[in-house]
């Protein structure tokens, strides 16, 4: 029953064959076996404000992690649609809109189909979309700077470097894309491979400065890219697959991770919560908590909603539990914020839940509207921004004492630092991106590597010494046929000569037969062979062919007459 129990937890949040998905379903019997508890009754104990409210659009039916972002004292938010949209944080005034769903390339699609986005930085607003394209609007007006395929879809937000100089975008096929910001080039693709069964949501790009970029995977590992080149110089293990089938192996990293001074936060679906330190570079621990969203985190806390609903929190100190929530058991919980003193989520039917960071005890819930909320509430200038399935972008505000606002701007300051003057890359892994096993120390990987150096000297020798005592048996072989055509021409020479020398000096007149006809003929000399030529066959040099000539030869005894001899 457990294992069952398992599966079906499994199945609401992949992405599977249909075929599969009928059967697995098919032959369960416990349908209900994870339907969302109701509602809780709350008795609020404050009232939180409404600024301002607008409909951007919104996903439909669709899942989808398109999130509003700020910068600037701008939200820019986005529909499935393509209808993208800027506005005054506090007033809630529109400052300009963009359709996308008018770029050619929807034409024939069902619409634009936005979904990884909206990231704003230096000036540019950057959107991605189930179609296979990333759009990059100029920030202030809504107009389109560039455009590019990516090839696969784009569910997962993209991220600037540091400098803005570079975009980052990472498609369904779990490749990631460096573009200049400016121009919209690529600098360069890398990738890893992805496991046949994943989740549908995946992490986003997290930029280390100008340097790195972190990126969760269906694998359960979290890459450390260099900005420059793309190569993977780290690996860090997060999910850690087990179970008897692929279904119950499934252990993506696709929350996003976080980095804090010189230490990373990871969480995976199928495996735990990982600290790990790049100092060390050890794992510092690793605590039995699975999600698949993303972790909020302040200067004590961290927080972690599980996909089935509980909500964690932990002390950062001592990763020791503060407490845990089980009200919302299975009403599909977004990712958690924390606004000031409480933890914000959101469910499935579009209610709001502030959590106190204390203990845990819900001590206000309010309806946004009917529709789910997908992903988490956005915290920015004390304000908090909650988008739904239906389209509604609506502003709150709770903040009496302006701890809100306070602890915002502790939380920006350390994820800005985050990594800073650290070297995230695996000792002894170099530009190329050769990943080193985590299971050698530095001392083992230098032995290893000077190894393989003398291996690979060693077999340079042996070649270059083949290569050469080669060259020698053939100089060899060249001098010898060389002197065998000097003899063969000696002997084709002497040949000759020896064939002149018979005929001349007989003074015979052409049709006038000597008396000595009847003489014996001395033999005449053997024609000499022609050598061959060293491995592929030289042609022999010209031999004169000489003809046989019937010369009478003069007998010694008898005197010639007439001939005056």
């Amino acid at each position: 029953m457990f294992g069952r129990m398992m599966i079906m937890s499994k199945i609401k949040s992949l992405a599977l064959i249909p075929f599969v998905a009928g059967v697995l379903f098919g032959c369960s019997g416990n349908e209900d076996l994870y339907a969302p508890v109701e509602a809780p009754e709350i008795e609020n104990r404050f009232d939180i404000d409404k600024l301002w409210s607008s409909s951007v659009g919104g996903v439909g039916d669709f899942y989808s992690q398109l999130s509003p972002a700020f910068s600037g004292g701008i939200i820019y938010a986005a529909g499935r649609d393509g209808d993208v949209y800027a506005y005054d944080a506090m007033s809630g005034d529109r400052i300009w809109h963009t359709d996308l769903d008018d770029e050619e390339e929807n034409d024939d699609r069902r619409s634009a189909r936005l979904a990884g986005g909206v990231t704003v930085y230096a000036g540019k607003a950057a959107v991605g979309s189930e179609n296979g394209y990333i759009y990059v609007l100029n920030a202030k007006d809504g107009s389109l700077l560039w455009k590019d395929f990516v090839g696969g879809e784009v569910i997962a937000k993209p991220a600037f470097s540091k400098s803005g100089s570079a975009l980052f975008v990472l498609d369904s096929r779990g490749r990631l894309t460096s573009y200049s910001s400016d121009e919209g080039t690529v600098n360069w693709a890398s990738g890893d491979a992805l496991t046949d069964l994943r989740l549908r949501s995946q992490s986003a790009p997290l930029v280390i400065g100008d340097e790195f970029v972190l990126l969760g995977q269906s694998n359960g590992k979290v890459n450390v890219i260099l900005q420059s080149t793309g190569a993977i110089v780290n690996q860090i293990d997060v999910g850690e697959p087990y179970g008897a089938n692929a279904l119950e192996r499934v252990a993506d990293v696709s929350a996003t991770p976080l980095v804090i001074g010189s230490t990373l936060y990871s969480v995976s679906y199928g495996g735990g919560l990982v600290q790990y330190s790049f100092e060390n570079n050890q794992v510092l621990s690793r605590l039995n908590y699975q999600s698949s969203k993303d972790l909020a985190i302040d200067d004590s806390s961290i927080v972690i909603v599980g996909d089935n609903g509980y909500v964690y929190c932990l002390n950062r100190s001592d990763n020791s539990e503060r407490w845990v929530n089980t009200v919302l058991t299975y009403r599909s919980v977004s990712a958690p914020a924390i606004y000031g003193d409480y933890v914000v989520v959101g469910d499935l039917e579009g209610y709001l839940y502030f959590m106190s960071l204390n203990d845990g005890t819900i001590v206000c819930q309010h309806e946004v509207d009917d529709s789910a909320i997908y992903t988490a509430p956005l915290v920015a200038d004390g304000n908090l921004y909650v988008s739904t399935r239906d389209g509604d972008l609506t502003a709150y505000k709770y903040d009496p004492n302006g701890n809100a606002m306070v602890k915002e701007l502790a939380v920006n300051n350390l994820l800005a630092y985050a990594g800073a003057s650290v070297n995230m890359a695996r000792p002894g892994v170099g530009e190329g991106g050769i990943y080193a096993p985590s299971v050698m120390d530095r001392e083992q990987l230098q032995a290893r590597r000077a190894a393989i150096l003398r291996a690979a000297a060693a077999a340079e020798a042996r070649q270059n010494a083949a290569i050469a005592a080669q060259r020698r048996a053939y100089e060899e072989r060249k001098r010898a046929y060389e002197e065998r055509v000097r003899e063969y021409k000696e002997r084709v020479a002497a040949y000759e000569e020896e064939q002149r020398r018979r005929l001349s000096g007989f003074g015979l007149m052409p049709g006038v037969k000597s008396n000595a006809d009847s003489a014996p003929e001395a033999p005449a000399p053997e024609a000499p062979k022609a050598p061959e030529a060293p491995e592929a066959s030289a042609p022999n040099p010209p031999v004169q062919e000489v003809p046989e000539v019937d010369v009478p030869m003069e007998n010694p005894d008898e005197k010639a007459s007439g001939f005056g001899l």
